[in-house]
C-alpha cells in the first residue's frame, strides 16, 4: 500500500509543483540527469550481478523488441488503410511501441511483486526497452521525419549512455564477489529511482486538446495497455508457465504506459508533439489501473 501511495503522491506532487511560478521550469532535466547517471546505473550494479542466468531471462529481455516490431507492423498497416500522415505513424510507433519499463515499471513491479521482481524488470528495461529506444526508436524518429536514418549517431548514443555502460559493468561483476557494503550503497542509490522518476514524470505531464486526433490516440493506447500484454501472454504462456514470476513480470512490463523517452523523441523530431504529450499525460495515470487489472488476471 505504501508503494501505491508513493506513486500517487509523487505524480500529483510533480504536477502541482510544475504549476507554481517559483518552481524552475526545467527542473525535470536535472532530476532526469540524476536518474540516468546515478539511480539507473546503481540498480543495474545492485541486481544484475546476482541474476540466476538461465534461458528464461530471454523472456523479459525480448518482450520490448516484440512489442515494438508488432507496433510498427500494426501502425504502418493502419496508416496505409486510413491514409495517415507519416508523422502520425511515427508518433504512434514511438509512443505505443515503447513501454515505460523503468520510471513507472519499477515502482509498480515493486508494488505488485516486491524486490524480487526488480532484476527481471531491469532485464526488460536495459537490454529490452532502452536498447529498442536507442536503436529502432531513434531510427524510427529520424526516418519518419526525414525519410532516412543515420546509424553513426545511433551507435554513439548507445555506447555513451550511462545506464548501458553500467549494465555492461554489472555483467562483468557477475564473476566477482561484490562486497555487501558496496551492494548496500548501490541499493540506497537505486532506491532514489522510484520517487524521483515519478516526480519527474509529474512535472512533465501536459494536457493539450487542440486539434486532438482521438481515434489514432485511442487505438494507440488500446494497443499499448491491452493488446501488447495480451499478445505477450499468448506467446509466452505457450513457452512457459504463466505462474512463473519472470513471465508475470514480462507481461506486466508489456502493459506499462508509453515510455517518456519515446514521447520525447516524437516531440524532438516533431512527430505530432501535441499527440505525443497526450500519450504520456493520459497513458501514465491510466496504466496504474490497467496494470493492476493485468496483475489481478495473472493471479
Amino acid at each position: 500500500m505504501s508503494n501505491f501511495i508513493l506513486i500517487i503522491v509523487c505524480l500529483i506532487g510533480g504536477v502541482f509543483l510544475s504549476k507554481l511560478k517559483s518552481f524552475p521550469p526545467n527542473a525535470h532535466k536535472g532530476i532526469n540527469a540524476f536518474i540516468f547517471y546515478v539511480s539507473l546505473p546503481a540498480l543495474s550494479l545492485r541486481y544484475i550481478p546476482h541474476i540466476d542466468y538461465r534461458y528464461e531471462i530471454l523472456f523479459p529481455a525480448l518482450m520490448p523488441w516484440l512489442v515494438f516490431v508488432i507496433a510498427a507492423a500494426l501502425f504502418l498497416s493502419l496508416g496505409r488503410i486510413f491514409n495517415w500522415h507519416k508523422h502520425l505513424i511515427g508518433c504512434l510507433i514511438l509512443c505505443c511501441g515503447l513501454g515505460n519499463t523503468s520510471f513507472v515499471g519499477f515502482p509498480l513491479l515493486k508494488l505488485f511483486y516486491g524486490d524480487r521482481s526488480i532484476p527481471f524488470g531491469i532485464l526488460a528495461d536495459q537490454p529490452g526497452s532502452f536498447m529498442v529506444m536507442a536503436t529502432l526508436g531513434i531510427f524510427t524518429a529520424v526516418y519518419f521525419q526525414e525519410g532516412r536514418g543515420n546509424f553513426k549517431p545511433i551507435a554513439r548514443k548507445i555506447i555513451q549512455f550511462p545506464p548501458f555502460i553500467a549494465f555492461l559493468v554489472a555483467l562483468l561483476l557477475t564473476f566477482v564477489d561484490v562486497p555487501k557494503t558496496l551492494n548496500d550503497v548501490f541499493e540506497t542509490l537505486g532506491s532514489t529511482l522510484s520517487p524521483l522518476a515519478l516526480f519527474s514524470i509529474g512535472t512533465q505531464l501536459t494536457w493539450k486538446t487542440k486539434n486532438f486526433e482521438f481515434w489514432p490516440f485511442s487505438i494507440g493506447l488500446v494497443y499499448k495497455l491491452f493488446m501488447s500484454p495480451l499478445i505477450i501472454f499468448m506467446i509466452y504462456s505457450k513457452l512457459a508457465s504463466p505462474q512463473d514470476l519472470i513471465i508475470k513480470v514480462s507481461i506486466i512490463e508489456a502493459a506499462m504506459a508509453p515510455m517518456i523517452t519515446g514521447v520525447l523523441l516524437a516531440i524532438e523530431y516533431k512527430l505530432r508533439p501535441n499527440l505525443a504529450s497526450m500519450f504520456a499525460a493520459v497513458g501514465i495515470p491510466l496504466s496504474i489501473l490497467t496494470t493492476w487489472l493485468w496483475f489481478s488476471f495473472l493471479g
